[in-house]
């Protein structure tokens, strides 16, 4: 097999976990408005094509329910909850592995305040990303405790020949 150059590739999902499938359903729809594809679905392990495929990539549990959502520029977020889901997600910003979603908002005081009124908390004030700029962003957490940061412009057009 010979090298190949690396090029960009899309990002086509992310999967968050949270405890109650059908309130985060519910959640992510009203609040952050992504499109609910498809689900919940519940899946036993290794039962039928799908039940062997998703114990075979996600071992260790007896059922599954799973949702799909999409975004507003069509990235796929699958929600998941599992028979031996409990508590309340505590992501650790410092601690390799997932570290917040971050979703596109220009009216970011109102998303912020909308996910206070649906149980989440805003986390930090709302801060220029750059001084001089009108970039802004938050950081907040959804109900399920998974951090979501909030960002008024896109992510190159908010990036691009900055500097720290």
């Amino acid at each position: 097999m010979t090298e190949q150059e690396p090029y960009p590739r899309s990002l086509g999902h992310i999967g968050i976990t949270v405890d109650d499938i059908e309130e985060g359903v519910e959640w992510y729809e009203s609040v952050l408005g992504f499109t609910h594809v498809m689900g919940p679905e519940k899946i036993h392990a290794n039962e039928g094509h799908f039940g062997k495929l998703v114990a075979d990539g996600m071992s260790g549990f007896e059922w599954m329910k799973i949702a799909h959502m999409a975004t507003g520029n069509q990235v796929g977020v699958e929600l998941f909850e599992y028979d031996t889901t409990e508590g309340e997600s505590n992501p650790e910003m410092m601690t390799p592995g997932l570290n917040h979603i971050c979703v596109q908002d220009p009216n970011i005081e109102e998303l912020a305040a909308r996910i206070e009124e649906t149980g989440g908390t805003q986390l930090k004030d709302i801060w220029k990303v750059y001084p001089d700029e009108e970039y802004e962003m938050t950081y907040c957490e959804d109900p399920f405790g998974n951090f979501v940061e909030i960002h008024t412009h896109g992510y190159e057009h908010g990036h691009a020949n900055m500097s720290y």
